[in-house]
């Protein structure tokens, strides 16, 4: 009966990790948004400088696992304020607890996926996708989340 309560408890405290990765997105972008429509009522007139360009980086799944587990601090540092383009095998199409989209990567341990969580817009390319499929999608944020690669707000590279 205690270790049903344990795994019971351990699978908690993973979803609420979870939710509070992806949560804290969301929250952030409808401050942001909230912010940009106020300043944008107040100044009219100005024209409004471009956003820049963020660089892009390049890696396959493997490859982002393996910089992860040799420096997590060094990759994180790398990859900050850019966008992360990873290529990889599909190892499956899953959904979460909030109803995202969740692709899984294969990477050189195959008990730890690289995870992306896909942005809503691209269900109807999710819907079309299989195992064993190469794709390249492109993610806002990366972390490493209980060992492996999690990224978020992804998109497919068309």
């Amino acid at each position: 009966m205690k270790k049903i309560i344990k795994w019971i408890f351990y699978i908690f405290i993973a979803l609420m990790v979870i939710g509070f990765i992806v949560g804290k997105d969301k929250k952030q972008t409808a401050a942001e948004t909230t912010t940009e429509q106020s300043a944008s009522s107040v100044v009219k007139d100005k024209p409004v400088p471009a956003a820049p360009q963020q660089m892009v980086l390049s890696t396959t799944a493997t490859k982002l696992f393996n910089a992860y587990e040799e420096n997590e601090v060094a990759a994180d540092e790398q990859m900050k304020g850019n966008l992360i383009e990873v290529s990889g095998v599909v190892q499956s199409i899953e959904k979460d607890f909030t109803d995202s989209i969740i692709i899984q990567l294969k990477t050189s341990n195959e008990f730890m996926p690289a995870s992306m969580t896909m942005e809503d817009s691209e269900k109807s390319t999710a819907l079309t996708l299989r195992k064993g499929k190469k794709v390249t999608i492109t993610c806002e944020k990366m972390a490493r989340v209980m060992g492996s690669p999690f990224g978020r707000s992804c998109v497919f590279n068309k």
